[in-house]
């Protein structure tokens, strides 16, 4: 599992995050229809049959939306950094896979819905690849078309999101998808003075994302400033980096300096070596312009300025 689909995981498994993207993405306006305090967590895992084999599938978070005791849905996320045609092939194997469960569960007698949000994390390209089942599917022949079911990938390209559907989210996911929308226009994110709630995982999350390690050297002052409050804003964050990078330029302009100037001294000093050799020579009288050239590493003009 690579970094960036850990520090996904890792920041959308918290109850107020996971919340948020649900409520952000599905209802108008990112009205509060599900709170944290109704997230529980279920079991990522789901098995299946391949090759007269057991084989297991993970999706990437799964929750249970609750009541008290009353189920009302089974809500997953699923991570993608590049398009996948098999999208929604995956999507209907997770599905299945917990509506099957249900059917195992004694002691649910009541079906409950299964939702699959597939949250698209590329910058670089639109999702171009089918989003329905039966998309994925080539030359179905038109007397079998009206038999085949199709099945549809709920998916939601975040750098690509108005205005108006980012503002729907309440929480450290929207400045996740700010950050991604400035990196998909290729210009400088500068933050919001929204309080962010997570913030080493925020961090983790925007460091495997643009491969700033900037991000990585301020952590540690960011998390010890924020001390009991818990939380900073994604501007101060930004504000920080920027100055860490201004510092670290600094640092490298200081150490070039020093390294030109012993270069410099170096140089001069052989060439002081080299000159004094020539002169040297020149006053023995027993060498030729040339000799004494080739001996001194000086050029036949210098020996011969020298001399003058």
């Amino acid at each position: 599992m690579g970094e960036k689909d850990v520090a996904e995981k890792t920041l959308e498994a918290y109850n107020d995050v996971f919340a948020d993207i649900v409520n952000g993405l599905l209802f108008k306006g990112g009205r509060q229809v599900i709170s944290e305090e109704e997230l529980v967590d279920a079991q990522p895992f789901s098995m299946y049959k391949a090759d007269g084999r057991g084989r297991s599938q993970e999706r990437d978070v799964a929750k249970f939306w609750q009541k008290g005791r009353i189920r009302l849905s089974f809500l997953g996320l699923e991570n993608q950094t590049s398009p996948d045609a098999d999208m929604p092939l995956r999507v209907m194997g997770y599905d299945g896979a917990a509506y099957r469960a249900q059917l195992a569960d004694d002691g649910h007698e009541e079906l409950y819905p299964v939702v699959t949000l597939v949250l698209y994390f590329g910058t670089e390209h639109r999702w171009i690849c089918p989003r329905t089942l039966k998309g994925r599917l080539k030359d179905i022949p038109p007397e079998l078309a009206p038999f085949v079911n199709d099945y549809k990938a709920h998916i939601f390209e975040l750098a690509w999101l108005e205005d108006k559907d980012v503002e729907a989210f309440k929480g450290d996911f929207h400045d996740v998808v700010e950050f991604l929308r400035c990196q998909r226009k290729h210009i400088l994110y500068q933050g919001t003075d929204r309080q962010i709630r997570h913030v080493h995982e925020v961090l983790e999350l925007l460091r495997v994302i643009s491969a700033d390690e900037r991000i990585r050297d301020v952590e540690i002052d960011i998390l010890e400033s924020c001390g009991e409050k818990g939380g900073t804003t994604m501007y101060n964050m930004i504000t920080a980096m920027i100055d860490k990078g201004q510092e670290r330029g600094i640092a490298i302009g200081q150490e070039r300096g020093i390294a030109i100037g012993q270069e410099r001294g170096i140089a001069i000093g052989q060439d002081k070596t080299r000159r004094a050799t020539a002169r040297r020579m020149l006053e023995l009288g027993k060498f030729s312009i040339k000799e004494i050239a080739d001996i001194s590493g000086l050029s036949e003009d210098e020996v011969k300025n020298l001399s003058l």
